[in-house]
């Protein structure tokens, strides 16, 4: 997911659901603002803005062959034309 982008569906602190969709790549620690989704303002007009860290967790290792068929994913096509 962290490489292609995924959708998260989120519960708010007042129980109705929303959703978020990240597009591309998310790199670990990377902070992601959603408007209007925060805690409730004091002065009671509106939502604050809710700030979402994403922790990117890899594998604790890959054997040879998952790292081949990655390696084969990700090696650009046009690499692979000049061979």
């Amino acid at each position: 997911d962290a490489l292609t982008g995924f959708t998260l569906e989120l519960s708010h602190v007042d129980g109705h659901k929303f959703t978020v969709e990240v597009e591309g790549v998310t790199e670990c620690d990377h902070v992601m603002r959603v408007p209007g989704k925060g805690m409730p303002r004091r002065n009671g007009r509106g939502f604050g803005d809710l700030y979402i860290t994403f922790e990117v967790e890899f594998p604790e290792s890959l054997s040879e062959k998952q790292k081949k068929a990655i390696r084969e994913i990700l090696t650009d096509e046009d690499e692979n034309d000049e061979l």
